[in-house]
């Protein structure tokens, strides 16, 4: 796939690593004299304004801050069919979560934007334990064949894909990750980790 990423940050960069090592087609959306353009040329991907890097995608990951999130879809153009990956979650500068008008991030996304396929996803971990085989990753949907696809791009990084059903449990993931931050910078849990899924059989 062509695969467009707006932003360069943790999770971007992460993701853009991820699914360039899985061969697929890398663009990064940066304005211009953004401060990760340089780290992004550096690592080998292709840098474009967002409105040409989105405009040739397949499917758009978006992984900016919450802030940003609109102007940064905004500047990437017409979205209409196309798939979405909405990596974001809503925090204020305490990193506490937020509640858009909508519900979550990714409704409020629909409200903007009701034409792209939006798929909720990699947003409930760290950017470091992204890729790690041990890690399940949730996503959500309304659109069935773009979370079939975003479904086989979280596989193809190793992890396991957990469907968390329709959008409207986007705000639910966002909370996961809330709790994950809070845990995270108590330093309550140490180390790598993550909230998989258990499921019990042969009852």
């Amino acid at each position: 796939m062509n695969i467009c990423i707006l932003g360069f940050g943790n999770v971007g960069s992460r993701l853009a690593h991820l699914w360039s090592e899985s061969g697929h087609t890398l663009s990064i959306g940066l304005r211009p004299h953004s401060k990760h353009a340089d780290a992004a040329r550096k690592a080998g991907f292709t840098v474009s304004e967002p409105h040409i890097a989105a405009q040739s995608a397949d499917a758009v990951a978006l992984a900016v801050p919450w802030e940003a999130v609109k102007g940064a879809l905004s500047n990437a153009g017409p979205l209409d069919g196309k798939i979405l990956i909405d990596a974001t979650n809503p925090l204020d500068s305490d990193l506490r979560v937020l509640t858009p008008k909508e519900g979550s991030s990714a409704q409020q996304i629909v409200a903007w934007f009701p034409r792209a396929r939006l798929v909720k996803a990699f947003n409930t971990i760290g950017a470091a334990n992204m890729g790690k085989p041990a890690f399940d990753l949730y996503y959500c949907s309304d659109d069935k064949e773009a979370a079939e696809i975003v479904h086989g791009l979280i596989k193809e990084t190793g992890m396991r894909p957990v469907n968390a059903g329709p959008l409207r449990n986007a705000g639910y993931l966002e909370h996961l990750a809330g709790l994950w931050i809070s845990l995270t910078m108590s330093g309550q849990i140490q180390g790598a980790f993550g909230f998989n899924l258990v499921e019990e059989h042969g009852r």
